[in-house]
C-alpha cells in the first residue's frame, strides 16, 4: 500500500469517526462521547500539516471533506470531473481535490449504488418525511433476534424495493457503521445508516420490532424502532437535520406508541406521516 493510500485510509477513517459524533449528537444533543471524541483527536494528530488543516476547513463547511468519485463525479459536488482527474485519483500517487468544492477524493473499490432501473418515487409531489420513504418500506413486524439480523431484513428489504443493488453490502457497510458507535439512542429508537449510497436521493425504511432487541444503545434499553437511511455523500449535512427532527418527534411518548401500535404496514405509512408532520416539512 502506497504513503498516498495509507493517507487516504486514514482520513476516510477520521471522517467516519467525526460524522458518527455529529450524528449521536443530532439524536442525543447532550451525549457524551469522550472516547470517540478522544480517538478522533489521536487519528487526527499525525496527519500532515497541510492535509489537516484543509481537512478541518472542509468540516466546518460540510460534514464530508473527502469524498469517492462515481462514474467520474464528485460525490460531493455532483461536478463532472476530468479523464485524467479521475485516472489520478485512480492511481492514488498523490493526493487529489475537487476543482469545485476542493474536497479530497478517493476511488473506492466497491461503491454501493441504488438499482437504476428502479422505479422513481416523488413523481407527485410530496412533503415531509413522505419525500424520503413510501410504504413500501414499512417493516411492521421485524424478527431478529440480533442487530446483525434485523438490519439483515431491513437491508433485504431496502434492496427489494430497488434502493440498492446489493443487500448483503449493505449489511456489511451498516455493520461496519455501528461497530464505530451505536446508533441506537434513548426511548427504544436506533438509526443506523449507510453513507454514501450514489444514485438516487436519501431513502429511509422504517421497522418495528414487537419485543424490542438489545442494539448496543444506552444502559439496557431495548430498541424496538429503526429507522435505516441509505445517503447519498451530497445529503450528509440535510440528513443531520432530518436526524434531529426525528430525534426530537420521537422523543414524545405519544408519536412512539402510534407507532408500535401499528398492525399493518399501511398503518405503520399513516402513522409515520401523521406523527412528523409538524416537526419534518
Amino acid at each position: 500500500m502506497t504513503t498516498t493510500h495509507k493517507l487516504i485510509n486514514q482520513l476516510i477513517q477520521l471522517q467516519e469517526l467525526v460524522v458518527a459524533d455529529m450524528q449521536k449528537k443530532a439524536a442525543m444533543p447532550r451525549a457524551r462521547l469522550d472516547e470517540l471524541e478522544k480517538s478522533i483527536v489521536l487519528l487526527g494528530s499525525d496527519l500532515p500539516q497541510q492535509v489537516r488543516s484543509h481537512f478541518n476547513r472542509l468540516l466546518v463547511k460540510h460534514p464530508e471533506a473527502i469524498v469517492p468519485v462515481s462514474s467520474g463525479i464528485c460525490a460531493g459536488c455532483g461536478m463532472a470531473l476530468t479523464k485524467s482527474l479521475v485516472q489520478s485519483v485512480h492511481k492514488a500517487e498523490q493526493m487529489n481535490r475537487c476543482p469545485n468544492c476542493a474536497r479530497f477524493l478517493y476511488y473506492p473499490e466497491q461503491l454501493i449504488e441504488r438499482e437504476r432501473t428502479s422505479r422513481v418515487y416523488g413523481e407527485t409531489r410530496k412533503t415531509g418525511i413522505g419525500r424520503f420513504t413510501s410504504p413500501e418500506l414499512m417493516m411492521v413486524s421485524l424478527k431478529g433476534s440480533t442487530s446483525e439480523e434485523v438490519l439483515g431484513e431491513m437491508c433485504a428489504r431496502i434492496a427489494e424495493e430497488g434502493f440498492v443493488e446489493d443487500d448483503k453490502h449493505l449489511l456489511d457497510l451498516a455493520l461496519q457503521r455501528e461497530a464505530i458507535v451505536s446508533t441506537a439512542v434513548d426511548n427504544g429508537l436506533a438509526f443506523p445508516h449507510v453513507r454514501g449510497v450514489e444514485g438516487g436521493g436519501l431513502s429511509i425504511a422504517v421497522g418495528i420490532h414487537r419485543k424490542g432487541i438489545k442494539f448496543g444503545g444506552p444502559g439496557r434499553t431495548l430498541s424496538r424502532i429503526f429507522f435505516f437511511a441509505v445517503i447519498p455523500t451530497a445529503t450528509s449535512a440535510f440528513y443531520l437535520k432530518l436526524l434531529s427532527g426525528l430525534s426530537r418527534t420521537f422523543r414524545e411518548k405519544e408519536p412512539r406508541e402510534a407507532l408500535l401500535a401499528a398492525k399493518t404496514e399501511d398503518d405503520l405509512w399513516k402513522a409515520l406521516i401523521k406523527t412528523t408532520k409538524k416537526m419534518i416539512k
